[in-house]
């Protein structure tokens, strides 16, 4: 469903790939993880050392960002506010990236003020610097505030999986998705964007369970959230937010 709602270039057959988390913190460590571990594998691959890996992201960022760049030892290379522009500028930001960035993150409802960062413009850039480097530097959208409103009042902005660089998105559904902390989910564009030995398989009630998550265990929020879209449908969902703006 939200993967759906995030335009993710799914066939008819195919399943969307994804994980309930706590929170978006939760989802934007396993994101990270997913980035870096691609990113060394091809390094691995090109014979190339891969030991000193950074992500490019605005200085507006939740501090979840900074907590997964100091877990998990990734270099966080933060663009710089300034007077009059509080969120991250899509230029400065892809003239940081370098051959051991393993994304970019842009927000869609900055921690500060809530304003969406132009993830269009950011996409444009970035494809270009790809295209001259040889690189293949990628997306990830923080929509933990913005990923349950921009859909149902903004849908001609493009900042999710129509942009080619986007491959992974996280959201709250504490947030706008209307529902008690804590459950949140990431969303990837697609299965070669997460690698498989990140996946552990278990079977402890008979049948093979996929799981990529930091927590195990999991509360009723995800059952409130499906309950919640379900019954109060979109056409009010659309209606609750038109008026959050307002």
């Amino acid at each position: 469903m939200i993967a759906h709602l995030f335009n993710a270039p799914l066939g008819d057959s195919e399943t969307a790939v994804g994980v309930g988390t706590v929170g978006s913190s939760e989802a934007i460590m396993l994101a990270g993880l997913a980035f870096k571990r691609k990113w060394q594998n091809k390094r691995r691959a090109e014979g190339k050392p891969c030991d000193k890996p950074n992500i490019v992201t605005g200085a507006n960022v939740q501090v979840c960002w900074e907590k997964f760049a100091r877990y998990f030892e990734v270099e966080l290379k933060e663009v710089k506010l300034r007077d009059g522009y509080y969120v991250m500028d899509p230029k400065k930001a892809v003239e940081m990236v370098d051959e051991n960035t393993i994304c970019v993150a842009a927000i869609l409802g900055s921690t500060l003020n809530g304003e969406f960062e132009d993830v269009k413009l950011l996409n444009d850039l970035l494809v270009e610097k790809n295209k001259a480097t040889g690189w293949d530097t990628p997306i990830h959208v923080d929509a933990a505030s913005g990923g349950f409103i921009a859909p149902f009042i903004y849908p001609e902005l493009e900042w999710d999986f129509r942009l080619p660089l986007v491959k992974s998105i996280n959201v709250s559904g504490h947030k706008y998705g209307l529902v008690y902390a804590g459950i949140g989910w990431v969303i990837w564009r697609n299965k070669e964007d997460l690698p498989e030995e990140l996946i552990f398989h278990i079977n402890y009630l008979g049948a093979d369970q996929p799981t990529f998550t930091l927590n195990f265990s999991k509360g009723s929020m995800i059952h409130n959230v499906f309950l919640h879209l379900f019954t109060i449908k979109i056409k009010t969902q659309f209606t609750l937010i038109f008026f959050c703006r307002i």
